[in-house]
């Protein structure tokens, strides 16, 4: 079963049909070296749509320095395995200068072509040309069927958002009794965010029309949260007792898990915060040493829970009323 899901059977689809279809195009055209436009098409087949129309205007340009080079090359030193060499040489140097790799392939195999006709005119050019506009062509026309993976994406923030409360009530349950113990599987919410900060850049890649650097900074903004909520349980953990002022954090807490929904900009939470934390700072001294290492815990408590919410009310003033319009429910 792993083999089967590792494997992007659309994207061995497009790779196979499209290095077929381009083949049967060039023999259509009458074009030599057929098999150059199917492996070009090959190539050329990337995971998202934008880095598949990136590499292929990469190559249309290096196609072109690639031809004058080759002219040069050719006719100066002959239509030779020095000449290559030279070709190799300069061609080489100038795609790593510039970053541009993927034209280093199908580049030197459509010079080569010409080096093997022993000559260099408008027809032979041509026939190259049309090798690589072939190629690319079909790579770009097939790879604008992409699944999108913005369904997947929602049930992610869904995902999280449900562990998050999770969370939020095992520190509710702990503050208010001294027999419960804080323990959560942090790394594994972490993989989650991970996993969906991938399919959000995926997806943000495949869609031309709108940009998805939404789901990507929703998805960093709760993976911030996180963290912040692991240093808080590792405060938690060392607590000996439950001060009376636990049970308004828990209090707190209870009353803010409801609201934690994408569109919260949190500020009456804030607000209320600042309460919680004029109380504390109002009662009464603590009585004894234990009393008052758990205390210094509480206060510690809330100043990240304060940062807790600051992460998400910068997250709500950064993002414009377009992006709201389109993507909050």
């Amino acid at each position: 079963m792993d083999f089967f899901k590792k494997i992007n059977f659309i994207k061995v689809l497009k790779i196979a049909i499209g290095t077929g279809i381009s083949i049967i195009i060039a023999e259509f055209l009458g074009l030599k070296y057929v098999s150059s436009a199917g492996i070009i098409t090959l190539l050329s087949i990337q995971d998202t749509k934008k880095s598949t129309i990136k590499i292929a205007l990469k190559r249309i340009a290096g196609f072109v320095v690639s031809m004058f080079i080759a002219f040069v090359m050719f006719n100066t030193i002959g239509y030779n395995v020095p000449a290559i060499i030279c070709y190799l040489l300069v061609f080489v140097s100038i795609c790593i200068f510039f970053e541009m790799y993927e034209s280093l392939s199908p580049c030197a195999v459509l010079v080569i072509h010409i080096m093997f006709e022993k000559y260099m005119n408008i027809d032979v050019v041509r026939n190259e040309a049309l090798l690589m506009l072939i190629g690319a062509s079909v790579g770009i026309i097939l790879n604008m069927y992409m699944p999108r993976n913005l369904a997947h994406i929602r049930e992610y923030q869904a995902k999280i958002e449900d562990e998050i409360r999770i969370i939020l009530d095992k520190l509710v349950v702990f503050l208010k009794d001294e027999k419960e113990k804080l323990d959560y599987d942090f790394d594994a919410l972490e993989k989650i965010i991970d996993d969906a900060i991938a399919k959000s850049y995926t997806d943000k890649d495949n869609i031309l029309s709108y940009d998805l650097k939404y789901f990507i900074d929703y998805m960093e903004m709760r993976k911030s949260q996180i963290m912040v909520l692991r240093y808080i349980f590792m405060q938690g953990s060392t607590m000996n007792s439950r001060p009376a002022q636990a049970r308004d954090i828990a209090d707190f807490l209870q009353n803010l898990i409801p609201k934690l929904r994408e569109s919260n900009n949190v500020v009456n939470a804030l607000l209320g915060l600042y309460f919680v934390k004029e109380k504390l700072r109002s009662s009464e001294l603590p009585k004894t040493v234990t009393e008052f290492e758990d205390r210094a815990i509480l206060c510690s408590v809330l100043v990240n829970i304060e940062q807790f919410l600051e992460i998400k009310r910068e997250f709500v003033e950064n993002i414009s009323e377009e992006e709201k319009k389109m993507f909050w429910k």
